[in-house]
């Protein structure tokens, strides 16, 4: 009697372990598909950063050697280097929703809010080279993600409404800028 339980408990341990040797991960198909990232920078490796707001307030900082934060063109505030890398890590760990082309004329433009975009973000990294997003308008549904979009390109992206809070956060170290204060 005990043969025949020993022999279907070794048949259920191997079919189980053929099953966990041989089963395919399949991804969920109710699960959205995660985006590329939109920007393909570490926030580690950039060196300056630059925010024009549509209203004429300012933000500029680089990153000195020993790894701080030189406030150029802002508030100094105590907790501005904490913003500044929480804005940097935000930004950089964006991913796409969705992304389309389109032409470069005005009337395009300002259909998504990029012709006089919200904010000019521009990010420069460890070799010099400068990344330049406009953000615009927020989207119709819901206003759950918001149109980007580099500046040397035709790639219009939808990114999460996480950017316009993170820019919100950041906003107390904005200054008018020197032009708009004479």
């Amino acid at each position: 009697m005990k043969k025949p339980i020993f022999i279907a408990a070794i048949l259920f341990a191997v079919l189980f372990l053929f099953y966990l040797v041989f089963e395919e991960d399949t991804p969920d198909p109710k699960a959205l598909p995660q985006g590329e990232r939109f920007l393909p920078l570490k926030a580690s490796d950039i060196q300056g950063l630059r925010i024009v707001t549509r209203e004429g307030l300012t933000f500029r900082c680089m990153k000195d050697t020993d790894g701080s934060w030189n406030i150029i063109s802002g508030e100094r505030k105590i907790n501005a280097a904490e913003k500044i890398n929480d804005f940097l890590e935000a930004i950089t760990t964006l991913t796409e929703i969705d992304y389309f082309h389109a032409d470069k004329n005005e009337k395009v433009l300002d259909q998504y809010g990029l012709y006089e975009p919200t904010a000019r973000i521009t990010l420069t990294d460890l070799t010099q080279k400068t990344y330049e997003m406009l953000v615009g308008d927020k989207t119709p549904a819901a206003s759950t993600g918001v149109y980007v979009m580099l500046h040397d390109t035709n790639r219009i992206a939808i990114l999460g409404a996480v950017l316009n809070w993170e820019l919100f956060k950041l906003s107390s170290l904005f200054v008018l800028s020197d032009s708009q204060q004479e």
